[in-house]
């Protein structure tokens, strides 16, 4: 280990009488000072930026990304994506154009021009070439309502409006198309304007806002149903979470997903209450006081004295939150209460959710927030792997070193995915070993060596997989949907409303779930907002095809 007193021992050493293992502590020295420098670097570039900016100038010029390339190349290339995806014999040729779907012939035209050719000429048919087209047409529909006196009553009735049209200007259909134009395909509304009028449409950007929102409420529902029955019935879930914008200031996304579904939440936080809340589909908080929250008190570490007031409480049932604070109000001096709130909250929040209905197996990355919240956490190898590439070593010996092992680290991944396949406890039982072995070693490089047993540590958490064959070795399901929301900040950069952000989760929620049970998203929502109700809610979808899975 690199400590003060190795460092001290060094500082005595001759170079020709150093040993191997003083050699090795002496290159980790300089590959951690290396690092320290960069780091520094970057940061006393980042306060000479600030410093000039306050004083009305302008910071380091990012020319063409130039600053971005930079740090990018110093810090190398932290992608798996070549080691976790093993190389097929067979290159698999690319489908360009897919029978199945292919579009009926709508329209004939003949070419006969016979000017140029010979007199003697005789017809023997024709050559047939075909061309996709796609038209827009914009139609001004007038919808004629009968009108009827009734003498007997003095009333007048009008008939009422079919299905595909309500009161309004636009028809249930263009409704729809602005729905997918900016959830599905991520135009911005100024962009759904001008594509509108250009093609004729008199519309303005407010009143898209306004249908996308007001359909967006009417379909949250069906949503809060598809996220509950995914979270509720699915072997597992997948979580992530990343920044979003809500009128100006920071949220945060998160999403949760399996083969089954996939839903999306805005919320201003996402410390583990705010995850609990969202995986109990936001059913109001509850809180018990038992054994297992003062197991939880301990991991939490509340100080044991804080424990001991709160234990002179009998609660025997699970309390709202109400309820809940003045009972530990009554016992806590209001400057410890103050202190500790959140935590003492949180575990007897969690004590509750674990009492009655817990997620089993959730797989997220190793962020605190989701630990405890499930009977099992199962990390992405995808992101342990990150974590090696980010070493990046200078010296070469180093460099040599972590190549070594990161070769052993995907081998390792491959096997478990070939496990997968064909789950053997005595398979199970040897992988098990070998993962002893390889996150034990000890190689000539500290930094390697701390981020090794760092792996180990979470030794419980990686091999989730050899007692559920089912469960992925990666969270890239959450991270691709979480690209959706990603999206939409660099293209709208926030919503201005929580109407809106709920209409923006609620059709993220719709058309990624749709995707994934192989529906025509837009049927669906066309089939909901003209109250058709011939397709089955998603929900249902969702319960029907596990069954058929299961």
């Amino acid at each position: 280990m690199l400590n003060k007193k190795n460092i001290e021992l060094l500082k005595g050493i001759e170079p020709g009488q150093m040993t191997k293992g003083e050699q090795s502590m002496l290159l980790s020295l300089v590959e951690l000072l290396m690092q320290k420098v960069n780091e520094q670097g970057a940061l006393i570039q980042e306060l000479r930026d600030d410093i000039n900016r306050l004083k009305g100038e302008q910071g380091k010029p990012n020319i063409s990304g130039k600053n971005q390339k930079e740090r990018e190349s110093k810090l190398g290339d932290i992608s798996s994506e070549k080691e976790r995806k093993q190389k097929s014999r067979h290159r698999k040729r690319r489908v360009k154009f897919d029978s199945s779907r292919r579009i009926d012939v709508t329209k004939k035209t003949d070419i006969a021009d016979k000017s140029s050719l010979p007199a003697d000429i005789v017809f023997k048919g024709y050559a047939k070439t075909h061309y996709q087209h796609l038209e827009i047409n914009t139609q001004l529909i007038e919808l004629q309502r009968a009108i009827y006196y009734s003498p007997s009553r003095n009333q007048t009735y009008t008939a009422n409006y079919p299905n595909d049209y309500k009161s309004g200007d636009y028809s249930q259909d263009l409704k729809g198309h602005i729905i997918m134009l900016k959830s599905k395909f991520g135009m911005s509304i100024p962009q759904i304007g001008e594509f509108l009028r250009q093609n004729g449409i008199d519309i303005t950007n407010g009143t898209i806002s306004n249908i996308y929102i007001s359909i967006g409420q009417s379909l949250k529902a069906e949503s809060d149903l598809i996220h509950k029955k995914g979270i509720e019935n699915g072997l597992y879930s997948q979580t992530d979470s990343t920044g979003s914008r809500v009128n100006g200031e920071n949220h945060h996304s998160h999403i949760f997903t399996n083969a089954y579904f996939t839903s999306y939440f805005t919320t201003k936080h996402k410390d583990r209450q705010t995850v609990l809340d969202l995986l109990r589909s936001e059913v109001p908080r509850v809180y018990l006081l038992d054994e297992t929250t003062y197991a939880i008190y301990a991991y939490l570490k509340i100080p044991k004295n804080i424990q001991q007031f709160l234990s002179t409480l009998k609660l025997k049932t699970v309390l709202n939150q109400v309820d809940f604070e003045a009972q530990i109000k009554g016992v806590l001096a209001e400057q410890d209460y103050l202190r500790h709130q959140a935590k003492v909250l949180e575990g007897a929040y969690l004590a509750a959710y674990q009492a009655d209905t817990p997620v089993t197996i959730l797989v997220a990355d190793d962020a605190p927030q989701y630990k405890l919240c499930a009977l099992s956490i199962a990390l992405c190898w995808v992101h342990i792997g990150r974590n090696f590439k980010k070493i990046n070593p200078t010296i070469k010996h180093h460099q040599t070193l972590l190549e070594v092992f990161l070769n052993q680290f995907w081998i390792f991944y491959h096997r478990l995915k070939d496990y997968k396949q064909n789950p053997e406890p005595l398979i199970a039982r040897q992988l098990q070993a070998d993962f002893d072995t390889i996150f034990s070693q000890k190689t000539g490089f500290e930094l390697l060596n701390q981020q090794i047993a760092k792996v180990k540590a979470k030794k419980r958490e990686l091999l989730v997989v050899l007692t559920h064959p089912y469960v992925p070795l990666h969270n890239n399901d959450a991270e691709l949907a979480a690209r959706k929301e990603i999206r939409y900040r660099d293209i709208s950069f926030q919503t201005r409303t929580q109407r809106g952000t709920q209409a923006k989760n609620t059709f993220f929620t719709i058309i990624q779930t749709a995707q994934k049970l192989g529906l025509n998203s837009y049927e669906y929502i066309l089939d909901r907002i003209k109250r058709k109700s011939t397709m089955l809610s998603l929900d249902k979808f969702v319960l029907e095809k596990m069954k058929i899975d299961f």
